[in-house]
This record gives structure tokens, sequence and C-alpha cells, in this order.
């Protein structure tokens, strides 16, 4: 028996307003999945860029290395 044959066999003896509130929960789970994909890629895109114009980061690449390992030191 597979799990939607499972969840069919709990459900099938439920009142309605239980499994409607379990189709609600269900729903919620679908969204919150597909959402927090289009958050990720709304988070990463809005990051996209914004480096190329930075006073920190502008000027000879090698220097900017030396600066950058010299902190640690």
């Amino acid at each position: 028996m597979n799990s939607t044959e499972k969840l069919y066999e709990i459900i099938k003896d439920m009142t309605e307003p239980t499994v409607t509130e379990l189709l609600d929960f269900a729903e919620f789970l679908k969204g919150k999945k597909q959402s927090k994909k289009v958050m990720n890629d709304e988070m990463l895109s809005a990051l996209k860029g914004g480096v190329e114009n930075s006073h920190a980061l502008a000027g000879d690449p090698m220097k900017i290395q030396e600066m950058l390992r010299n902190e640690w030191n």
C-alpha cells in the first residue's frame, strides 16, 4: 500500500471539517515548498551585481588580494 492509499484509509472515516482542515494543511505545505524556491531565486537575483562599482574592490586585483591577505596577519 502506497502513501496515497494509506492517507485515504485514514481520512475516509473522518468528518468533513477535519478533512477540510487536513486539505488546508496539505495546501500550506505545497505552497511553502513553492514559495521557498521563489524566495531563494529572488534573493539570489537581488545579490547579482553590485560589486562592480564598489570603492573597496576598485583598483588592481593583485593589490586588493594582497591587502586582504595582510588583514589576517
